[in-house]
């Protein structure tokens, strides 16, 4: 009797993060780290990403509509220049490498436009669709602010963060001129904090094991050239398919044939309104 051969092979699985377009986008520095970074873990881009580098013409020709208006002060004056050059990285990427083999994983308006990993969850699109509304409909639909790049390229980045599960977002540091990715969150009530101090010692192995990552990358010099870079963690309470989390006293009605809607008949209330956010909490710490 023969022996059968066995064969085992393991898999390390990498970590994943998702990249905020103000990141990949606003200087060829940021561009350059996304690209190479993407050698290493299951990196992540959204879907303003794409479309910002679609209406390439537009943002050329006016670089800072890019960013907020009481962020573009306090601009260097290098900021449109930079951003031209990341577009430009951008476009030649995808000129000359087919999307399927840029190394870059992204959600879209559909399974067949999307690019996904071996192993994603099925289901992955669903949800990030649904965190997605619950964010934007978070939003004064008044500020104007709110129907620009970075505003939806933030609120992308923490949906699919969120969506994943265990991935981070990677984002410009707060105080880097241009950063505007709290000030998206602060738009829909999204808070952001530092990790406790009694979690100092995990959030050390984390910024560690961030960095090792990124010199194992190349990304070394992109470090010491002046890029600042910070983490974020959303924290969900709840499921994430929007099973829990009502907001309390909320009810999306229905209208009748008979004598119309009425909002106090409890058998016409229909199901609660719920927010996968309600409870949210988001950590960051710089890299």
């Amino acid at each position: 009797m023969l022996e059968s051969d066995l064969e085992l092979s393991f898999r390390t699985r990498r970590p994943a993060y998702v990249v905020d377009p103000m990141l990949a986008l606003a200087s060829p520095h940021g561009a350059q780290l996304t690209s190479r970074l993407s050698s290493v873990a299951d990196l992540w881009v959204t879907r303003t990403f794409w479309q910002v580098i679609d209406a390439s013409e537009y943002y050329r020709s006016d670089p800072l509509a890019l960013w907020p208006e009481e962020v573009r002060e306090g601009m260097p004056e290098s900021a449109a220049e930079d951003f031209r050059q990341a577009l430009a990285l951008w476009e030649e990427v995808r000129q000359r490498t087919d999307l399927s083999h840029c190394r870059l994983n992204w959600v879209s308006d559909s399974l067949t436009e999307s690019a996904f990993p071996d192993g994603t969850a099925p289901d992955l699109l669903e949800r990030y669709e649904r965190l997605h509304q619950g964010l934007t409909g978070r939003c004064d639909p008044r500020d104007e602010a709110t129907g620009s790049a970075w505003f939806f390229g933030a609120i992308d980045t923490l949906s699919l963060t969120a969506a994943l599960g265990r991935a981070r977002a990677l984002t410009l540091a707060p105080e880097v001129p241009g950063a505007c990715f709290g000030l998206a969150c602060e738009r829909v009530g999204f808070a952001i904090e530092v990790p406790p101090m009694s979690a100092a010692a995990i959030t050390a192995i984390e910024r560690r094991r961030t960095r090792e990552l990124l010199v194992s990358a190349g990304c070394a010099p992109l470090l010491w050239s002046g890029l600042r870079l910070a983490v974020v963690h959303p924290v969900l309470s709840g499921d994430v398919l929007l099973k829990t989390e009502a907001r309390e006293g909320e009810f999306v009605g229905c209208f009748t044939d008979g004598d119309g809607f009425d909002p106090f008949d409890p058998d016409e209330r229909g199901a609660p309104v719920v927010d996968p956010w309600k409870s949210a909490r988001g950590f960051c710490h710089g890299i």
